[in-house]
């Protein structure tokens, strides 16, 4: 069995310096932080998100690191943990949904528990962030959306690749880790919506940390990715040379999707597309009769939740967040809450909404069909948009400034607005902060430093 791609990918892991990466490489992995960052203190004070802090505070099993968005310290995997969840139950993960999907949720997670206990630089967190997101990029890339109603295959190797790196381990002991998280907790998609989505992936992230200390005690592993993959894939769909073809060179990580709405990303395009049309028009809520949503059949389905009864179904529903973005131009936290799901208001919106699903558009991804929305007037007048993206890829990419903004918009009152350009601009500016300076925003992330 060969384990050449797996060797290649952990000497990448182990040799990447932060003078190997290009200003935008630089660049977009801080907005990445930065939208992390924004989640975990978000997701901190979200009711799923505090009751993960009240279990983990009523049994820290130690005080090695702080936990984001929360007033006390936990043991290194209990943080982990924690951050992660809190990061994934925001839904502002960013994604990338043009191949196989990876995100940024598994990573940073276990970045700030490991600077604080390691004492790491800035620069030093901005190369294992980056290492970490590329390895996850690649390895995930083939594994199609929904296949078999998973997501996320194989899980954890991108997490388990920032481990190594902050642990300092050998390109030998990397391989061996990638080994160990082979076979971890996919996401299924029968759980999209409820908190069970946002445990998977949090098991995902602590499962890389631990394969990583696991490896750097001498734990064996066969990492043949490729072979992993075919298996379940089959060999067609597996090339080699897009996992590690022009390793270092081309960065597969700055195809993910940066989030400006705290909602399943399937809608995204739905919801700029409408935007898109109401403000050239300068149409108002109330004279729309209707909105229509075209979507295809599959993966995207999950979306079509006229009647939410949670906070997870409004975070899923194109019905709501369209109605939300109609009434309001925007989609944010005020419209994600328990008291928006009886509110009379909330559901005639709802109502002014309508899914049409269609089997007949086939696609190898669900993203690969264009996002159409219509919007009917009260006059009898319609527009359309047909997306292909949504703002925030490759294709239309936002600036530092304006995910900045995104950070202001989403942490809400869990920071002070002091503290929040503060942490802003101290990402924004990450590879120049020494270890004091880490030490410090890291006490100002877990309030305890106000």
């Amino acid at each position: 069995m060969s384990q050449e791609a797996a060797n290649r990918l952990a000497e990448f892991t182990v040799d990447t310096r932060i003078s190997d990466l290009a200003p935008g490489t630089i660049n977009f992995a801080k907005q990445l932080a930065l939208k992390t960052v924004a989640g975990m203190l978000a997701g901190s004070a979200m009711p799923a998100g505090k009751k993960i802090a009240s279990f983990v505070q009523s049994d820290p099993d130690g005080a090695q690191a702080g936990v984001i968005g929360c007033n006390f310290k936990a043991s290194l995997w209990k943080a982990v943990f924690a951050n992660a969840f809190f990061a994934h139950q925001s839904e502002l993960e960013d994604d990338r949904l043009n191949t196989g999907t990876c995100w940024d949720i598994t990573t940073f997670p276990i970045l700030f528990p490991l600077a604080e206990k390691l004492e790491l630089s800035g620069a030093e967190m901005l190369e294992a962030s980056v290492v970490g997101l590329e390895v996850m990029a690649r390895t995930c890339q083939f594994y199609p959306q929904g296949h078999m109603g998973l997501s996320i295959v194989p899980p954890s190797i991108g997490p388990a690749a920032l481990a190594a790196r902050v642990l300092k381990l050998n390109a030998a002991q990397t391989a061996s880790a990638f080994g160990l998280t082979m076979s971890g907790v996919p996401t299924c998609y029968v759980n999209f919506g409820t908190d069970a989505h946002y445990f998977e992936t949090s098991l995902q992230t602590i499962n890389g940390l631990i394969a990583a200390q696991s490896a750097s005690l001498g734990l064996s592993s066969n990492p043949d990715i490729v072979l992993y993959l075919t298996n379940l894939l089959g060999k067609d769909r597996v090339k080699v040379e897009d996992l590690v073809g022009n390793l270092g060179k081309v960065w597969q990580f700055q195809e993910i999707w940066v989030k400006k709405y705290p909602c399943c990303l399937y809608t995204h395009r739905y919801i700029d597309g409408l935007l898109d049309i109401i403000r050239k028009e300068d149409i108002g809520y109330d004279q729309i009769q209707n909105i229509t949503a075209h979507v295809a059949a599959g993966a995207m389905v999950v979306c079509d939740r006229p009647d939410p009864k949670t906070i997870g179904d409004l975070q899923f529903s194109f019905h709501h967040v369209l109605a939300s973005a109609a009434m309001d131009r925007d989609v944010n936290y005020r419209h994600i809450s328990e008291d928006r799901i009886a509110d009379a208001q909330s559901k005639a919106g709802r109502a002014k909404v309508k899914v049409v699903v269609h089997p007949e558009w086939v696609a190898r991804l669900p993203v690969e069909t264009p996002a159409r929305v219509e919007i009917k007037l009260n006059d009898g007048r319609e527009f359309s948009s047909n997306r292909a993206y949504p703002t925030g890829t490759s294709k239309e990419p936002l600036t530092m400034e304006h995910v900045k903004t995104l950070f202001h918009k989403f942490v809400g009152q869990v920071l002070s607005d002091a503290q929040k350009h503060y942490v802003a601009n101290a990402l924004a500016n990450l590879e120049q902060l020494d270890k004091k300076e880490v030490k410090t925003l890291l006490g100002v992330l877990a309030l305890q430093q106000r």
